[in-house]
């Protein structure tokens, strides 16, 4: 079961998905894609943040929706 989506994740993948459009993006590393678009994240307006925020709540509702009270349960390594 996928664990739900924070903020972060969704800004991520949003941002992702619209640099890639970008022909000299789509042969960047995903580990500097992922330092670009955190730095773009400590750049955005509280209002942008509180966007993702709501949508990060609304896939947590969703979550629940669709898998009961799932409870993230990690496993260690030996």
């Amino acid at each position: 079961i996928p664990r739900p989506q924070n903020a972060w994740i969704i800004y991520r993948r949003d941002k992702s998905v619209e640099l890639r459009r970008d022909v000299a993006r789509r042969k960047q590393k995903s580990k500097d894609l992922s330092k670009d678009i955190a730095q773009m994240w400590e750049n955005e307006p509280r209002e942008v943040k509180e966007l993702f925020e709501a949508l990060s709540r609304m896939s947590e509702k969703m979550h629940v929706e669709r898998y009961g009270n799932y409870k993230y349960k990690p496993k260690r390594m030996k």
